[in-house]
């Protein structure tokens, strides 16, 4: 039987355009990177999707971001050179994490001074070891009180977290309570302004986040001499560099090992999206609590 040549132009036709799509939904190569069709062969923008047990997030061209980080929906996500997302995971694949996905969150619902320069000027002068212990550095003593539900029975996290800090404060410092709590802060501030050394320093004020958890000092009393101390290191350095230098100058003296790894902590934190030293030297330290 002979076909209608327009017949035959309006078959190849439809192949032509259907041959566009994708002949089923879910991830295709293209063009050296992935897309995700869905299942009316049309590509996802904007949008998250599973691929194998890692996360991939979909551009407004409809490929997956990749070495980067972005924000999506007032959150940052870090995306390894894959294109994978790195959740709660550090230095996969070379990427520096300076706060998770999950501290992210716990700091938008929790955290009070997560917006307030002052605190926030606090948490710079610790904020190598915070990260290096994996903790919030945008916290106030690097962890955020909250209220456990669920399998704790209802137990307050703070009676929890309090422990942990009264634990690490007796095997590192031999701070029990209240008193040695005091002795041991002015130790080291007295050690730093014979030394100068922002080791000291550093470490008073990173005392005074953990007193607080340890429910040794209450957060007013925490806060307020932490304003205290912070104007005498804003006296005695005149920028993040130069603390942060004799920071590390001093933990060699102290430890007679290389800062090497706090270095590569400081260099990250300050080329991270979460820069905790963007937060002006000079800033008039003011109560806000």
């Amino acid at each position: 039987m002979k076909r209608h040549p327009y017949l035959i132009a309006a078959v190849l036709a439809a192949s032509i355009l259907f041959s566009a799509f994708p002949a089923y939904a879910g991830w295709k190569q293209e063009n050296g990177t992935y897309a995700y069709y869905d299942k009316d062969g049309q590509r996802v923008t904007n949008e998250f999707k599973k691929s194998a047990s890692s996360w991939c997030y979909l551009d407004e061209t409809g490929y997956i971001v990749k070495d980067c980080t972005r924000e999506i929906d007032g959150l940052y996500y870090t995306f390894d050179p894959e294109g994978r997302c790195v959740m709660d995971l550090d230095d996969l694949s070379g990427v520096f994490v300076a706060i998770s996905i999950d501290q992210q969150k716990a700091n938008l619902k929790y955290n009070p001074y997560k917006d307030d320069s002052t605190v926030q000027w606090f948490n710079a002068t610790c904020a190598v070891l915070t990260r290096q212990n994996k903790e919030n550095i945008r916290a106030f003593g690097g962890v955020l009180q909250t209220v456990a539900s669920g399998p704790a029975g209802g137990v307050s996290a703070d009676s929890v977290l309090a422990r942990k800090k009264q634990k690490v404060l007796e095997e590192s410092w031999n701070v029990t309570g209240r008193s040695s709590a005091d002795r041991v802060l002015e130790e080291l501030l007295a050690s730093g302004r014979v030394t100068g050394s922002a080791w000291d320093y550093s470490r008073a004020m990173t005392n005074l986040g953990n007193y607080y958890q340890a429910g040794y000092y209450t957060e007013t009393e925490a806060l307020d001499k932490s304003l205290e101390v912070a104007k005498e290191i804003q006296g005695k350095f005149d920028s993040w560099d130069s603390f942060m230098e004799s920071y590390l100058a001093g933990y060699e003296t102290w430890s007679g090992d290389t800062s090497g790894t706090r270095r590569t902590i400081y260099e990250n934190l300050k080329a991270s999206v979460w820069n905790p030293y963007a937060v002006d030297w000079n800033l008039e330290l003011v109560k806000s609590w």
